[in-house]
């Protein structure tokens, strides 16, 4: 979701209106379930899905229709999914699914609603799209409200603890709660070349990535465009305070030298992170280790850390590294093979 909502994103700030076709209710068989979205554009180009074939069809065709007249700016529609008409459409389902439509103009208020919910995927808090809508004919007015912890009712708060959609509707009224809970996230310490592909590798698979260096002249959004957060730190000392590292974090350490690798090892063993890696030879390492240990570090600490860091594949480039280190924090995070 967070990859949608970014590209959501982009058409807004490129000023572009666009249909939001959101699955709110389903029945029986379907292909997707409640809380399904795809942005249909002006020339029937979409991003996302609601289920392909039959569904996807005919929300691209009403969303374009939509568009081009300038009518309603929002409608629900309901696209029975019969044994018929799935097997017409080449699909082995059957069921209904309420879809609701509505057009997206880049200074509306949708528009403003997934701006926010961009700036807190980025910034790693969750948050709960309300939308609420009168279902009662095909034209209907709808209004949306992103919803944070601090501030749930109680079916915001539902949807937020199952990481579900929630769904409520009374005989004119409908409303969807939606959460959008950020992924895992990666925090990549130094802005150098393997660093610049490495954060490529983990924004493309899913992480939200967070790229820190205490060089501006490295670390800026404009060196680091998929980054969910770029952040120059002062230095590498206390790197790792005030960033709420739990244990759903990946550390990533590939600074330019290796007093900074050891500083920030230092720093990221004193997390509670569930993946800290650390790029450098087999000597380096362990002149880092004996660093560390004569410190006060355990090597239950020191065994943390995964170093070399990546996949063993032969890697050389600062791409195919990048592609190394991905492939091991993919590994970790699926608990393939362990």
């Amino acid at each position: 979701m967070k990859a949608f909502v970014r590209s959501v994103c982009g058409l807004i700030e490129q000023g572009e209106n666009f249909v939001m076709a959101t699955v709110v209710e389903s029945s029986g068989s379907t292909p997707r379930s409640s809380g399904a979205k795809m942005a249909v554009r002006r020339d029937g180009s979409i991003l996302g899905t609601v289920g392909g074939g039959l569904v996807e069809g005919m929300a691209c065709q009403d969303g374009r229709k939509m568009i081009d007249s300038g009518d309603g700016q929002a409608k629900l529609s309901f696209v029975d999914m019969t044994q018929e008409l799935a097997a017409n459409s080449d699909m082995i389902c059957g069921g209904g699914l309420s879809v609701l439509l509505e057009v997206v103009h880049a200074d509306g208020p949708c528009a403003s609603a997934y701006r926010q919910l961009d700036e807190l995927l980025r910034s790693g808090r969750e948050s709960v799209l309300l939308t609420s809508f009168d279902g009662t004919d095909s034209s209907c007015a709808v209004k949306h409200e992103v919803v944070t912890d601090g501030a749930c009712s109680s079916m915001c708060q539902q949807a937020m603890d199952a990481g579900s959609v929630c769904f409520e509707k009374n005989e004119s009224d409908m409303m969807l709660a939606e959460p959008f809970i950020p992924p895992a996230p990666l925090y990549i310490f130094g802005a150098g070349h393997v660093s610049l592909f490495t954060a490529k590798v983990g924004a493309m698979v899913g992480f939200r990535t967070v790229v820190l260096d205490d060089r501006d002249e490295f670390a800026n959004e404009a060196r680091f465009p998929d980054a969910d957060e770029v952040i120059v730190l002062p230095s590498f000392d206390g790197c790792c305070d005030n960033l709420g590292i739990g244990e759903d974090a990946y550390i990533v350490i590939v600074t330019r030298g290796h007093l900074h690798d050891r500083n920030v090892l230092a720093e990221a063993l004193r997390t509670k992170a569930k993946y800290i890696g650390m790029i450098g030879s087999k000597k380096k390492r362990d002149k880092i280790y004996d660093s560390l240990l004569a410190d006060g570090f355990t090597q239950a600490d020191i065994d943390r850390c995964r170093c070399p860091i990546g996949l063993s594949i032969g890697a050389q480039t600062p791409e195919e590294i990048g592609v190394c280190i991905g492939g091991e924090l993919i590994q970790v995070r699926s608990g393939y093979g362990q």
